[in-house]
């Protein structure tokens, strides 16, 4: 018996015998999520070291007590350098915007966005490797006719 076959109105997939055409795309979905997996360290990693779980000291005026493993080891890194030319980004930091023209305060905070980027890319491509896998496998009326993606 073939991996992908069709089975009295059921499905067998990958060993599963008698599979309905919800529980087969939830299978693929799951199969197509397992072979991400290993980008998905890196987002999860990127998202967390971006994350204020470091207590830093309060500054006159601030009221932030905590900053991220990014920020601080972005600020080693880069140490008190700036942008040529006086150049400032703006950033956010707790809902609120920021302007400042140190490198590595902007590559700190830039780095839970890249996490969270890199979560919305895995999501496409899963979406997209199980809608046409599911396609392809399943009846012509169990079809899925996603546009979007």
């Amino acid at each position: 018996m073939d991996t992908t076959e069709e089975l009295g109105g059921t499905y067998f997939y990958h060993g599963n015998a008698n599979v309905s055409k919800e529980e087969l795309f939830w299978l693929i979905f799951a199969e197509s999520l397992a072979d991400h997996l290993g980008v998905s360290v890196g987002t999860a990693a990127t998202i967390l070291a971006g994350q204020p779980i470091l207590k830093k000291r309060v500054v006159l005026g601030s009221k932030v007590s905590r900053t991220s493993i990014a920020s601080k080891l972005a600020r080693r890194i880069f140490k008190n350098a700036h942008f040529p030319y006086g150049i400032q980004f703006s950033t956010i930091v707790k809902g609120r915007t920021r302007v400042t023209s140190k490198i590595g305060a902007v590559v700190g905070r830039a780095v839970p966005f890249i996490g969270y980027a890199q979560a919305i890319i895995i999501v496409s491509l899963v979406a997209k490797d199980t809608r046409e896998k599911y396609n392809l496998i399943s009846r012509p009326e169990h079809r899925i006719a996603w546009a979007y993606f």
